[in-house]
């Protein structure tokens, strides 16, 4: 028997739910399937797995930084077999490319690629009221997870692989942002700009719970902390029911930005968008 191991990274759930249907549709052509959320740390061992999948929600329009890191650590992958899936609320930009790449550079032999939506709760698409592809993956979206799954696993099994071309490109601006939300300024710069509005914060330490990468503590007063190991996610700032936290990407530097992506999605007809309010660390819809 097959065996295959998928590793992702799911803040929300939406990216488990599409690895969660791959590995049904893996499971029904016959394998066995690992799956492993890169969130509750990195599998120690990849030995033993006949295939690899990887998958991502696309962050600033490229992969969150602990799965194209997650990857670097694998060394030189030998042939293994790979596939690769990503979520993207908006459009994927250089999300799908850049993991294809990366795997391609380590040796890896690609046997698929699958791309859907997925609800986009970033926090600065949120305080302009929108949320896009809000009811993503949808159920036709999962249908064809379930047969990329078993499409994958034909593959394994000797059936012909024609890779999909790479994805288009785009704008200037897009590649712009994913310059100025690149790691060596995340790493360099922005974990020292988050701030915390002390008369309001009550010490709750939601924000410790909900840090994927564990990288924010609480100090003697029970005030959060952040370190370097930031995905820029600033589930923090969203997720504050006393709206006592400030990211960088709340300065008014970057507003020019998150308005041209909102302007941009909103008027594109093949992006859904549901108006929302987000208050006290609460996304509703109005």
């Amino acid at each position: 028997m097959l065996k295959t191991l998928i590793v992702y990274f799911s803040q929300g759930g939406t990216t488990a739910k599409v690895a969660e249907t791959i590995a049904f549709g893996l499971r029904n052509a016959g394998q066995k399937v690992q799956l492993h959320n890169i969130r509750d740390g990195a599998p120690r061992d990849i030995e033993g797995y006949d295939a690899i999948g990887i998958g991502t929600p696309a962050y600033y329009f490229r992969p969150a930084f602990n799965i194209t890191e997650y990857i670097r650590s694998l060394g030189d992958l030998h042939g293994m077999q790979v596939f690769v899936f990503t979520l993207y609320g908006t459009y994927p930009g250089a999300t799908g490319n850049d993991i294809r790449k990366t795997l391609s550079s380590a040796g890896a032999e690609e046997i698929g690629y699958f791309k859907c939506r997925g609800a986009d709760f970033f926090n600065g698409y949120l305080r302009e009221g929108y949320l896009f592809s809000a009811d993503n993956p949808s159920a036709d979206e999962l249908r064809q997870a379930e047969r990329f799954g078993k499409t994958v696993a034909g593959i394994m099994s000797g059936r012909a692989y024609v890779p999909p071309p790479e994805d288009p490109e785009l704008p200037l601006m897009y590649r712009i942002e994913r310059l100025l939300s690149s790691r060596w300024l995340v790493n360099r710069i922005y974990y020292r700009l988050f701030s915390v509005k002390r008369d309001r914060c009550t010490a709750c330490n939601i924000c410790v719970q909900i840090c994927p990468t564990q990288n924010i503590s609480a100090d003697s007063s029970g005030r959060p902390v952040w370190k370097k190991n930031c995905l820029l996610c600033v589930c923090c700032e969203m997720k504050c029911p006393e709206e006592a936290i400030t990211s960088p990407l709340s300065w008014p530097i970057f507003y020019p930005a998150i308005l041209y992506n909102v302007n941009r999605a909103s008027n594109d007809p093949s992006i859904s968008h549901v108006k929302v309010r987000l208050s006290r660390g609460e996304t509703s819809r109005v």
